[in-house]
């Protein structure tokens, strides 16, 4: 037996407003369609549900067993409506993002901090790691949105999208005092010097390398870090020379001194989700907003 699930929906609130008319007030439907509804149920079940009285209805016995099997089941699938209803208006909702903590804060933070003003109650939570894991979990459904240096070149995902943001102007960078010190003419000159480096196998180490193969210069790295906030600790502490995204510097501009910009070819900054469809609400939203802030 197949009944109509919204049958049972409409039986459970006669039974809450034991009346026709305050039912069909409450569903914003007719009497009528109340009334046949219930017609139509017990016709599917071959008997009586309810039985009429001076104030209203009443139930039958066979009605009230049939009540007590399916009310948890309605309110449960009430509840559950409800909970989806609400992840589609984004009153909830979950994002999970990846990155580094440096490219996070810099790309897409404003757009970010935006989104979480207009929806409050959607959790947000940030993890960092190496590109080509975090794109692995991104692939694998674990993560939302991941933060990238471009092109991601590594392996190809048919299930992800890539979205370009802006172009990417990499820089060596030293304090004042050090550069007052150490005065750098041209990109030789960065060899004889205290040097503060990506960590491999971060994108950025990559992106250096390339650039010293171009430039044919080699650079040691006197300190190897993964973390941007440390090498601008050290470099705003005269230790030496860093390299990093021109754009992560906002924060220490009046400090140091950038020696050089470094522009490469159809190196860029974005971000990469899943394909639309395999989004969620909250995710498609945010990206939304992230691309309106760059157009």
């Amino acid at each position: 037996m197949n009944t109509d699930l919204e049958l049972y929906r409409v039986f459970c609130e006669v039974v809450k407003y034991k009346n026709i008319s305050k039912t069909a007030e409450s569903m914003y439907i007719s009497q009528s369609a109340i009334t046949q509804s219930i017609q139509k149920l017990e016709s599917v079940l071959g008997g009586k549900v309810f039985y009429r009285n001076k104030n209203g209805v009443e139930l039958t016995e066979e009605g009230k067993n049939l009540y007590e099997y399916i009310k948890d089941s309605i309110e449960t699938m009430n509840n559950a409506e409800n909970i989806f209803s609400k992840y589609i208006t984004l009153e909830k909702g979950k994002i999970r993002i990846g990155g580094g903590n440096s490219l996070i804060s810099s790309l897409i933070f404003e757009p970010f901090l935006k989104f979480t003003k207009k929806y409050p109650n959607v959790d947000i939570s940030i993890s960092s790691g190496i590109t080509d894991v975090l794109m692995q979990k991104l692939a694998n459904g674990e993560l939302d949105i991941v933060v990238l240096n471009l092109p991601f070149k590594d392996k190809k995902y048919s299930n992800i999208e890539i979205i370009p943001l802006r172009k990417s102007t990499f820089c060596f960078f030293a304090s004042k005092d050090y550069i007052q010190k150490h005065p750098i003419k041209n990109f030789k000159d960065l060899e004889n010097n205290t040097l503060i480096l990506p960590k491999a196998p971060a994108s950025k180490k990559k992106i250096l390398d390339d650039f010293c193969n171009k430039e044919n210069i080699e650079l040691i790295a006197n300190y190897e870090v993964s973390s941007s906030s440390i090498m601008k600790k050290l470099v705003v502490n005269d230790i030496g020379i860093g390299f990093t995204n021109i754009e992560n510097l906002k924060d220490i501009n009046d400090k140091i001194t950038i020696i050089n910009k470094i522009e490469i070819e159809d190196t860029k900054e974005g971000i990469a989700t899943l394909k639309k469809n395999m989004c969620n609400k909250a995710t498609i939203e945010l990206v939304k907003e992230i691309k309106q802030y760059y157009e």
